[in-house]
């Protein structure tokens, strides 16, 4: 009989350049962080539940890459969530200053759009009927 292992996603964690901004961002998606410190590290880092899932948000302590002339960080990492409510996010990160690109196309009835986090990530947001 073959094993089979059953697994799931437990935790993410992000690192940022600018700690209040990116809070702000993932706070304005509907996000509840606390703060929170590991064992005896001097590192605080925010974190919040999603379900099963724990978002962590921290600092970024490295080298900063520069590929041709352009300081890139968290570009190559992208995240999707979804929402309730796709317009009212929306406001809420439009209020941030955050621009957003809403895609013309519609996938099981589902309204979608992509924002960019204040480190460059793209957060794809999913808006999906609320169960009562």
């Amino acid at each position: 009989m073959k094993y089979i292992n059953t697994i799931s996603l437990s935790f993410i964690v992000i690192r940022t350049m600018n700690l209040e901004r990116t809070l702000s961002f993932y706070s304005a998606l509907g996000m509840e962080f606390i703060e929170e410190q590991h064992g005896s590290s001097n590192l605080v880092h925010h974190a919040c539940n999603l379900g099963n899932i724990v978002l962590e948000i921290y600092p970024y302590q490295g080298t900063l890459v520069n590929l041709e002339n352009k300081q890139i960080f968290g570009a190559e990492s992208m995240l999707g969530f979804n929402v309730t409510s796709l317009e009212k996010t929306l406001c809420k990160l439009e209020e941030l200053g955050i621009k957003s690109k809403i895609s013309s196309k519609v996938k099981n009835s589902e309204r979608r759009a992509s924002v960019t986090d204040p480190d460059g990530r793209v957060i794809l947001l999913t808006e999906i009927s609320s169960v009562d």
